[in-house]
């Protein structure tokens, strides 16, 4: 019997052994560390609304972007094409070789069929403004021919020049409409100065 308390003396010891001791001044093992906190998804997809796919600004996304920019860009400049190529075959150059201008009477009294909406170009209030000048109006009489007059020309050009000039016109208009009215204001120019030219020229000869 001895025996047994002695063996059970030192089985309780081992036991004490294998368990951790604390006394008072003694402090307990630190506990493990919380999990870290699940990332800001919300936030996340606010940022990157296509997900896996990227923000806006991912390189991918603004490869596609620039393609869309290059296409509306390419398909304005068709349409620019589109009008200079209808002003030159319809209104400016002489049929049927196309190889000059027309005389400047034909280009001042025909030159409202190309205001907007002509050719496919949106439409101005502006525009409306304007009042045709009649070929008529150009000559000094029918019985003298068509031979238009200089001083009722240069008004008529003058008249042109201040209506498409970049100070009275709207700022609000579009890019066709833009450079529907330079190159209207080129040519009309480009009239008056051939008129101008071979009118010295006549007038050389005639001595």
């Amino acid at each position: 019997q001895q025996y047994q308390q002695q063996q059970q003396w030192q089985q309780q010891q081992q036991q004490q052994q294998q368990q951790p001791f604390f006394n008072g001044t003694a402090s307990a093992p630190p506990p493990p560390p919380p999990p870290p906190p699940p990332p800001p998804r919300a936030k996340q997809q606010q940022e990157h609304p296509g997900g896996a796919q990227g923000g806006p600004g991912s390189p991918i996304n603004m490869k596609y972007a620039n393609k869309l920019e290059t296409k509306s860009e390419e398909a304005e400049q068709a349409a620019i094409t589109n009008i200079k190529r209808n002003i030159l075959i319809h209104w400016a150059l002489l049929p049927p070789m196309l190889q000059m201008l027309r005389p400047i009477d034909q280009l001042v009294s025909t030159i409202h069929n190309c205001f907007p909406p002509a050719y496919g170009v949106p439409a101005h209030d502006y525009f409306q403004k304007w009042k045709p000048i009649m070929h008529s109006d150009l000559v000094l009489s029918s019985a003298m021919g068509n031979t238009p007059n200089e001083d009722k020309l240069k008004k008529a050009v003058r008249k042109i020049r201040f209506f498409l000039h970049p100070d009275k016109l709207p700022k609000d208009l579009s890019a066709e409409q833009s450079f529907m009215v330079k190159m209207l204001w080129d040519v009309t120019s480009d009239g008056w100065e051939e008129f101008c030219k071979q009118k010295e020229e006549l007038d050389w000869i005639r001595g």
